[in-house]
């Protein structure tokens, strides 16, 4: 027979009571029992004060699922662990975030790429080649590749304007496309 003291007895069983048999666990007794000493532990281990309150509050509401347990040996363990994993899961959080990194999008100047002389002359030699290629499209496929790139009409809309089915238009844009692609990458 072992002879505990009264204290580590009482803990071991959830509450002080009747020796092996465990009484309902009361998160109210818990919180008044550890508030002090959980805060002060949190303080060690979170950035801020008001951080140590949100994750004692949070550990609190946690144990709460723990409530009129009788198969809890040590509230304060259990408490302690709860308040460790929230305050882990807060700095992942921080950590994701990086706060204290990030600024406001209106904040940010952002230099538009300067148009150097060569890439305009690329872009218009482009556009020549195009231009060309279009030239080049039976006179139906370039109306309807017309239609929907200039007028931005839809391929119903290009189909009943030009008397074909949208099948159809599909297969001139299809086409249209394929050779404006080719004359382009031609180069």
């Amino acid at each position: 027979m072992s002879v505990m003291m009264p204290n580590v007895a009482a803990e071991l069983v959830g509450v002080a009571g009747v020796e092996g048999m465990r009484q309902q666990l009361s998160i109210k007794d818990v919180i008044r029992r550890y508030h002090g000493s959980l805060l002060s532990f949190l303080r060690n281990r979170v950035r801020t004060p008001e951080d140590a309150a949100d994750v004692a509050q949070e550990a609190y509401i946690r144990m709460m699922q723990y409530e009129g347990s009788r198969e809890i040996q040590s509230p304060s363990s259990l408490l302690f662990r709860i308040a460790i994993n929230v305050a882990n899961d807060l700095g992942r959080a921080e950590q994701v975030r990086h706060v204290s990194d990030q600024c406001a999008l209106e904040d940010v100047e952002v230099e538009p790429d300067r148009i150097t002389p060569e890439r305009k002359v690329a872009a218009e030699q482009d556009l020549d080649l195009l231009f060309a290629a279009i030239e080049c499209l039976p006179p139906k496929c370039q109306q309807v590749f017309l239609l929907s790139r200039v007028q931005c009409m839809t391929y119903p809309q290009i189909a009943q304007h030009c008397g074909i089915s949208v099948k159809m238009v599909e297969k001139h844009i299809s086409h249209a496309l394929a050779v404006c692609a080719s004359a382009v990458e031609s180069t």
